[in-house]
């Protein structure tokens, strides 16, 4: 009769585990309680994390019993299984955690990896109960969380390729130089010194360049010198008189070429003891003590002192004589030539006519860049461009053009090249590195865009962040970029008033989406039905995603 009134229990909800077997249990399932933190789950980097609190009440759990508590990710396709918590009664002589006929709980972290699959599914706990080898499954499962939040995967890919300027100019400047030795104490030009190659070179150089329309003699220096011994009254005569013989000469020349140069673009200077001069050469000569020649310069600034020293070291002065100071009894002769290049039109006439080939590479960067707007037309010049200089920014500004398409392959091919020819270059790398996210290739993209340190490389790198769950960083990588990134990363790190603040300028279609995320966040149901419609008139792809996103969970049945 006791056995009878005990059991009477069931009526007031309890299971009165010493009245029967540990199957009981199964009996009263709904009478443990499962709680979640959070109780929506999230994933963050490819992760769902979540801490659940398994409660059993008094009198529930049979001291024989051995229950076996396993967590489950259900969804659509399937589901996922994380690690079981076995636990044991009172009477069980095992090392699993026991739970006495008071009651009792269990908290476990868990971690599931995510996948998009994931995104309408329920975390539950599956009840098994373990007897005499045997496994009896309780009725149902006990659900512990709905759905899973994935807003970090609304991420954009932005790919910000950069190109390499040209160094074209309007107009090249060129020079040419020449020298005429005189001899010892004479300023006299000597015929032999006017047939030498390079003094022959620098007149016709002159000459073309004033008979030419399209150059222009920007200057013509004469500096004349003599040798750092003798008297220096002497030596100043001597300088002078030989920098106006060396003008005279070359005037000559001019005026039988039948040429003239405007007086105003020479200039005639003279240096009376060329001790600079004589510096370096000693420097560069093999002559022995010559540390004790250059010690003497260093040491006594006086000119007259300077060669009494020298004359001193009687071993190395005839060495001097016979092979330095000879060859500082001179004129030197520089002229500066400036040469139109290629009008905008003369360019275009050549490229359009297809005769690329009297193009040079920085005339072809600057067509490509500055004077051709059609994309098939940049991509012709630079494959010619690569194929008959081998530049790397060639390769580089080619393969940022298939970047901006989105041709991954045709962009990874011109930018390996481009990379085989200069891998230290910041805008190869840049452009290299979004080649790399392209295919989905992360670790390469971080590589090369933390190797660029470009802003353009930023864009990639809080991608990389967001997908890795360091909001912090990504935000502080897109600050002021006013993207939706920016906007996406704010909401993740909790700044719900300032994404909306930058997604008020936005209109793309992702953008009306996580404005209406925001709506749901606030609860504010005309935020996520206008939004949502923005957002599903320009993509509407968007509206079966947000009837799977766990953030509009409330408001599904009345997205239409």
């Amino acid at each position: 009769m006791k056995r009878r009134v005990y059991c009477l229990a069931v009526s007031l909800g309890l299971i009165v585990a010493s009245c029967g077997s540990p199957e009981k249990m199964k009996e009263a399932a709904d009478q443990i309680k499962v709680t979640c933190t959070p109780n929506v789950l999230e994933a963050h980097a490819g992760v769902i994390k979540a801490k659940i609190t398994v409660t059993f009440p008094e009198k529930f759990f049979h001291p024989d019993a051995v229950l076996e508590m396993l967590p489950v990710v259900k969804y659509t396709d399937g589901e996922v299984a994380g690690t079981a918590k076995v636990l044991q009664g009172e009477k069980v002589k095992d090392n699993n955690a026991v739970i006495s006929q008071k009651g009792g709980e269990y908290t476990q972290e868990l971690t599931f990896d995510f996948t998009d699959a994931m995104s309408v599914a329920t975390l539950e706990v599956r009840p098994t109960l373990i007897m005499k080898g045997q496994r009896l499954q309780f009725p149902n499962d006990i659900k512990a969380a709905d759905g899973v939040i994935a807003t970090y995967k609304l991420a954009e890919v932005e790919v910000n390729p950069v190109t390499h300027e040209d160094e074209y100019t309007k107009t090249i400047e060129d020079s040419k130089s020449a020298e005429i030795k005189f001899i010892i104490n004479q300023a006299l030009v000597r015929s032999s010194e006017l047939s030498k190659a390079d003094v022959k070179t620098l007149q016709n150089f002159i000459v073309d360049a004033l008979k030419d329309q399209k150059q222009t003699l920007k200057e013509l220096q004469i500096s004349s010198y003599a040798s750092p011994d003798g008297a220096t009254s002497l030596n100043e005569k001597l300088s002078t008189n030989r920098g106006k013989s060396s003008n005279d000469a070359l005037s000559t020349f001019l005026k039988k070429s039948k040429v003239s140069v405007d007086k105003n673009l020479v200039s005639v200077q003279h240096t009376a003891e060329d001790w600079e001069g004589f510096k370096e050469l000693m420097s560069q000569s093999n002559i022995q003590d010559k540390e004790l020649v250059l010690r003497v310069l260093s040491m006594y600034s006086d000119a007259e002192v300077r060669e009494r020293e020298i004359k001193n070291i009687s071993a190395v002065y005839k060495v001097i004589a016979d092979e330095i100071l000879p060859q500082l009894r001179r004129s030197k002769l520089f002229a500066t030539v400036e040469t139109a290049n290629l009008t905008d039109d003369e360019i275009k006439a050549l490229v359009d006519a297809g005769n690329l080939d009297v193009l040079d590479v920085e005339q072809i960067i600057y067509a490509a860049e500055k004077l051709y707007t059609d994309e098939s037309v940049k991509v012709d010049l630079y494959k010619k461009a690569a194929e008959k200089f081998s530049d790397f920014r060639t390769y580089n500004n080619l393969g940022a053009i298939y970047l901006a398409q989105k041709d991954v392959n045709n962009a990874k091919t011109a930018l390996d090249a481009a990379l085989a020819i200069n891998s230290t270059d910041a805008k190869v790398k840049n452009n290299a590195g979004y080649a790399a996210l392209l295919q989905g290739n992360l670790a390469e993209t971080e590589k090369l865009l933390a190797g660029a340190g470009l802003d353009e490389s930023k864009s990639g790198l809080a991608y990389i962040a967001i997908g890795k769950g360091e909001y912090g960083q990504a935000l502080t990588l897109l600050k002021g970029s006013k993207s939706l990134n920016e906007a996406l990363a704010l909401l993740l790190n909790n700044k719900v008033d300032d994404a909306s603040a930058v997604l008020a300028d936005l209109t793309s279609a992702k953008a009306c989406y996580l404005k209406a995320v925001i709506g749901a966040r606030k609860n504010s149901e005309s935020d996520v039905l206008d939004n949502l419609n923005k957002a599903f008139a320009l993509d509407a792809s968007l509206k079966d995603a947000s009837k799977k996103d766990a953030e509009f969970a409330a408001f599904w049945q009345k997205i239409q």
